[in-house]
């Protein structure tokens, strides 16, 4: 049979390639690497999963032990105070007394030093009370961590963190060798208190399923130390956790770690699981406690690697520095939204006298003409008329535009300056004066009954298709009727999906080509009327 702690490294390793296998379609589905703007009421809300973010002993976002792929977000400080205490139950080699107590602290800061990559920062101390109590500093560390720029709607957080754990402690607690009579890497506070210094860098995955009260949150983590101590083999760190959010206040946890050494794996080596609970307050606080459980089979010799348990608890801080600044974001946005509404409102007008101006000043051009008519003599009037309408519907043809001419030609014309944001209906501003353009056309040919036709590519499902396409013909045709209002009645908006691509879409390009909207004439032969 093989041992378990040899299955390590293949179990993680399934787990990890399909997220990598997954990794370039994610990045292709990346919009922008802005932050999105914050909600209206940014910073004066009570505390929410999105606003409070759960914090390691780091102080950047995660778990007791892991590390989540999540960012801070550029300007939030992330501190957390922990403190951890375990009693030595049976005294062996390298291990403090039986019946010690020990107890260690640990401090970590962090700071979203832009959107994708936070820094940290902290150290340890330690305290162990036996015949006698011992102090002293621990371990010190820095590093950072970054996470990839994918969008919001991707529900997968890909990233890395770095760190340097400098050997400041004056004591390692535990110095239990392995069976081999080489160092080893036991106890809960192995990384706590060590003495010489050590590389660590870990990859980071999590898999974000959150609602507005509820959710779930699945992280992963595979890393090495290699340390600078003297024949000391390279380790082999892994973790999964799983944090459930039952409520904006509560959130449940639970985990699963284990410490072995690359070149050879044991199953006496660290492994552990690690259930706790955060309560989130309404000030910026998260209260944190738990405990590790060892699951660690003992070695040969009977000696513990772990002792059977540990508790902890922890206090955790979670501020944005910017949070004025993005509230003021949000406001100018909002403001800018404000007078666009007002300038399309005044063009509409604007429009509209213009349309009145037009109609009066073509009633006063057929009185008069009404009263040449009956002056003139009717065979000549007649033959006036008749050149003189020939000559404007030539002059009319000759002046008309491209789109004109696509459309009374062929009865069908695409938009091609239309945009939509990547999965929505939402019109960019940036189309407006197109298609203010195009629904001032539509006017000049008050007889022709027009479809707003929308497309998709094959990405997503065809139902999902059909949806997109349907509610983007929709917002289309809304938007012309807006700014033109005669044209109610005369516009109808269907979806089409993926059903009727223009070209194959197993290439960017073709796809490109079939996300379009377009016009249909249906009453097609009211087209001889414009074409003589």
């Amino acid at each position: 049979m093989v041992p378990m702690r040899s299955m390590t490294l293949p179990w993680r390793l399934s787990v990890l390639i399909p997220l990598l296998m997954g990794l370039p379609q994610c990045i292709k589905a990346q919009d922008t690497l802005r932050e999105p703007l914050p909600p209206d009421n940014y910073g004066t809300m009570p505390l929410s999963q999105t606003l409070e973010p759960t914090t390691n002993p780091y102080g950047t976002t995660g778990m007791s032990n892991i590390v989540s792929a999540e960012p801070l977000g550029a300007g939030r400080i992330g501190m957390q105070l922990r403190g951890n205490f375990y009693e030595q139950n049976n005294a062996y080699p390298g291990t403090p007394a039986q019946n010690a107590q020990v107890t260690t602290l640990t401090l970590g800061t962090a700071l979203g030093l832009n959107p994708y990559i936070d820094g940290f920062v902290g150290g340890d101390a330690y305290n162990v009370r036996s015949s006698g109590s011992q102090s002293g500093l621990g371990t010190t560390f820095l590093g950072a961590q970054g996470t990839l720029p994918l969008p919001d709607y991707v529900p997968i957080r890909l990233g890395m963190q770095v760190m340097s754990l400098f050997g400041t402690s004056s004591d390692q607690i535990n110095t239990s060798p392995t069976t081999q009579g080489q160092a080893g890497a036991y106890g809960y506070n192995y990384l706590e208190t060590r003495r010489y210094t050590d590389l660590s860098a870990k990859l980071t995955q999590s898999l974000l399923f959150v609602g507005d009260e509820m959710g779930l949150k699945i992280h992963f983590n595979e890393g090495v130390i290699s340390s600078f101590q003297p024949d000391k083999d390279v380790l082999l760190v892994t973790g999964v956790g799983v944090q459930f959010i039952v409520m904006p206040a509560l959130v449940l946890g639970l985990e699963a770690n284990d410490r072995t050494f690359l070149a050879n794996p044991k199953a006496s080596d660290p492994f552990w699981v690690t259930p706790s609970l955060v309560f989130r307050t309404q000030a910026h606080l998260n209260i944190e406690a738990g405990a590790d459980i060892s699951l660690t089979k003992n070695q040969p010799d009977g000696t513990q690697t772990l002792t059977p348990w540990r508790g902890f608890i922890a206090l955790s801080m979670s501020y944005d520095t910017q949070a004025e600044m993005k509230r003021r974001q949000a406001e100018q946005a909002r403001q800018q939204q404000m007078e666009m509404e007002a300038l399309q409102r005044q063009a509409k007008q604007a429009e509209i006298t213009k349309d009145s101006l037009a109609r009066a000043e073509a009633d006063s051009v057929a009185r008069a003409k009404a009263v040449a008519d009956s002056l003139a003599v009717k065979a000549h009037q007649d033959s006036i008329a008749l050149a003189a309408t020939q000559n404007a519907l030539t002059q009319e043809i000759s002046e008309r535009s491209d789109e004109e001419k696509q459309l009374l030609g062929t009865g069908m014309l695409l938009l091609d300056a239309v945009y939509f944001q990547t999965g929505k209906t939402d019109i960019s501003i940036n189309s407006d004066p197109y298609l203010k353009l195009i629904a001032k056309m539509l006017t000049k040919y008050p007889k022709l009954q027009i479809e707003v036709a929308g497309h998709t590519d094959n990405v997503g499902g065809a139902d999902y298709n059909m949806g997109l396409s349907q509610g983007r013909a929709q917002a289309v045709m809304d938007y012309m009727i807006s700014v033109e209002p005669d044209l109610n009645g005369r516009l109808t908006a269907k979806g089409y999906g993926l059903t009727r691509p223009k070209a194959p879409n197993t290439t960017a390009a073709g796809r490109k080509l079939n996300r379009r909207t377009e016009l249909h004439v249906i009453n097609k032969e009211a087209l001889k009327e414009y074409n003589p």
